[in-house]
């Protein structure tokens, strides 16, 4: 039988609401108090060649610069070490990060669940796990077992996590990224939908077109605002730079749309009461 408990009752270390920072704008949409927060699940979904993986690599890259022995990995099961070659090539900061590669072992006897439990339990601050659903088809085939329940054991493995039952007692907090439909749809259950903190998505404002302008939005969102929109390019100078200016003018602009929306309402009581006291 579950615990009933008060809120207020509920004690937690206040180091935990201390947020890990990049020292970039995207830390204003990461959280409402700014930053990556601790033990949260951050999902990251996009349309094709939108820069997902990039954008991950920058965002853990800056927050281990910025707070030196923060505990970072990165799961690969999408690319291998002659993949990511390249990304370091074009920023290397890349290449001071900790990475585990996950393939299919298609020769069989070899259980990637099972190593990526023991390398999670050493207790690490942000594991970025690229991506959610090739790792579950990954489990599925060396476990021999259905999709649902290899979802089921990664779910479990990264609630356990959250909570800190590692080695080190961290509250581990999980950066995933999704695959999509073509039309831009999340692949996922409603189970892993309810375990995630927030939807980051990654879009183009012309999907058709692979170089129209990009930008970070979030659809869901429990730490933070949705639907602000912070754009960004993907340049070769080593970093990803993030469009601040235009970021600021489209949050003046949502705040002017709520003031006047507000003052609409206002108006709107204030006509109904003169029109009830008229009839009275």
């Amino acid at each position: 039988m579950s615990e009933i408990v008060k809120m207020r009752d509920v004690r937690f270390d206040p180091g935990l609401f201390v947020n890990y920072r990049s020292g970039t704008v995207l830390d204003n949409l990461l959280c409402s108090y700014q930053g990556l927060p601790k033990g949260v699940n951050y999902m990251v979904i996009g349309d094709p060649g939108v820069g997902k993986t990039t954008i991950i690599l920058d965002l853990i890259a800056n927050i281990e610069r910025q707070a030196a022995g923060t505990r970072i990995l990165f799961i690969s099961a999408e690319m291998n070490e002659i993949d990511l070659a390249v990304y370091v090539q074009r920023y290397p900061k890349f290449g001071d990060l900790n990475i585990m590669f996950v393939e299919s072992d298609f020769d069989g006897g070899r259980h990637h669940l099972q190593e990526i439990e023991a390398v999670l339990q050493q207790g690490w601050d942000i594991v970025a796990i690229d991506s959610f659903y090739e790792l579950q088809g990954i489990v599925k085939e060396e476990e021999d077992i259905t999709m649902r329940l290899a979802e089921t054991k990664l779910l479990s493995l990264i609630k356990r996590h959250n909570k800190a039952e590692n080695d080190t007692r961290t509250n581990t907090t999980f950066l995933t990224i999704q695959q999509v439909t073509k039309s831009g749809a999340f692949i996922g259950s409603n189970r892993l939908k309810h375990m995630i903190t927030a939807m980051m998505e990654l879009r183009l404002d012309n999907p058709k077109n692979i170089y129209s302008d990009r930008y970070v939005v979030f659809s869901k969102h429990r730490r933070g605002d949705v639907g602000v929109k912070l754009y960004y390019n993907l340049s070769s100078t080593g970093d990803v730079s993030f469009d601040e200016q235009r970021y600021r003018q489209e949050l003046q602009l949502r705040n002017l749309q709520s003031s006047v929306s507000t003052q609409l309402r206002d108006f709107a009581t204030q006509f109904d009461n003169l029109f009830n006291n008229e009839i009275q």
